[in-house]
């Protein structure tokens, strides 16, 4: 293959290092792994137990981690930004702007010597795919995209929003005919906001997980219904529990029931009988493959790497419409965006 030439302005640069992705010449990690100087986090979900020593998220992130993770939160010096608002770091500029995943999620764009690096970390659907309980994610111009790429197989291509609730109603309706408990499996953080929010009108026992963020969520401004703990299970009453194996064990408690999960893996063929539940639905908070490629497409980026997940397709995917788009690889040390 053809070297790539270089453009202008060399220094702003991704590089591979102790802790996972970095702008090189700064400390500044993205999403990191342990525990390295200054580290932004995009979002709270699956927020890990040992945070940066300065940790850049926004105030609902920030929030999200005191209530999952308060002993991590207390050692990390948060650093909370708010939307749209410039600040400098070192030679950078940052600024950060709603990826519309989850409650607080961000992008967070760099900018250096009049060129621009956005790193869009898990980003939510858009339109009629965006979830009611995030902020609408919002389309960032840049000149250099780092993408994440959950879903970046073209078989990731997500429903209507609004469709997938209608069949999370049906599946409840049913349950609640056979006189069995409706049990909702979902993200803690998240896709369980997501579910209690259009279940409203019945009446919801949370996992202590769920609960917790839900009262972050109605902190932070966020419309849920009344929620119940974990208890004696009555008639009528819809569980909503982690989409975790763990879970199961609270099963035998609940009675007679019947399982739906929410998940985007959901569209893929036999996945409900793979995992051992009467229905699994693709109601996801990650944009899905349709989304991603147009969000690249549209950012104006000159060049486009993609990491996580399905990189490789979603990297092919954009060239094939005639993006500059790599995959960074395990094997790969630094990273020219310019």
């Amino acid at each position: 293959m053809a070297a790539v030439p270089e453009d202008p302005a060399p220094d702003l640069q991704v590089e591979r290092a102790a802790h996972g992705l970095r702008l090189r010449g700064t400390q500044l990690y993205l999403d990191p792994v342990g525990r390295p100087q200054l580290g932004f986090l995009a979002h709270a979900r699956g927020a890990r137990a040992t945070l940066p020593e300065r940790t850049v998220a926004t105030p609902a992130t920030v929030a999200l981690l005191e209530a999952a993770q308060p002993r991590a939160l207390r050692k990390a010096a948060p650093l909370p930004a708010a939307w749209r608002k410039p600040f400098a770091l070192g030679s950078l500029t940052l600024t950060l702007y709603p990826a519309g995943h989850v409650l607080g999620s961000a992008q967070l764009c760099c900018e250096l010597a009049g060129r621009s690096i956005l790193y869009a970390g898990d980003l939510g659907g858009a339109g009629e795919r965006a979830p009611a309980t995030a902020e609408r994610q919002e389309q960032v111009p840049c000149d250099a995209l780092l993408l994440r790429a959950t879903y970046g197989h073209p078989r990731y291509s997500f429903p209507r929003r609004a469709e997938v609730l209608e069949d999370l109603s049906r599946f409840v309706a049913a349950a609640l005919a056979e006189r069995r408990t409706p049990v909702v499996l979902a993200a803690p953080l998240g896709g369980a906001q997501e579910a209690v929010r259009h279940l409203a009108a019945h009446e919801l026992r949370l996992h202590p997980a769920p609960l917790r963020f839900a009262e972050v969520y109605g902190a932070q401004g966020v419309d849920l219904p009344a929620l119940l703990p974990l208890g004696a299970i009555r008639p009528g009453q819809v569980v909503v529990l982690p989409a975790h194996p763990r879970s199961r064990r609270y099963l035998p408690e609940i009675g007679p029931h019947r399982l739906c999960l929410l998940s985007g893996r959901a569209v893929e063929p036999g996945y409900a009988a793979q995992i051992g539940v009467d229905l699994a639905l693709p109601l996801s908070d990650h944009a899905g493959f349709p989304d991603l490629v147009e969000y690249a497409v549209h950012s104006g980026a000159s060049r486009v790497l993609t990491v996580h997940g399905y990189a490789e397709d979603l990297a092919r995917a954009l060239r094939e419409r005639g993006v500059r788009a790599q995959s960074i690889r395990e094997h790969q040390r630094q990273l020219e965006l310019f």
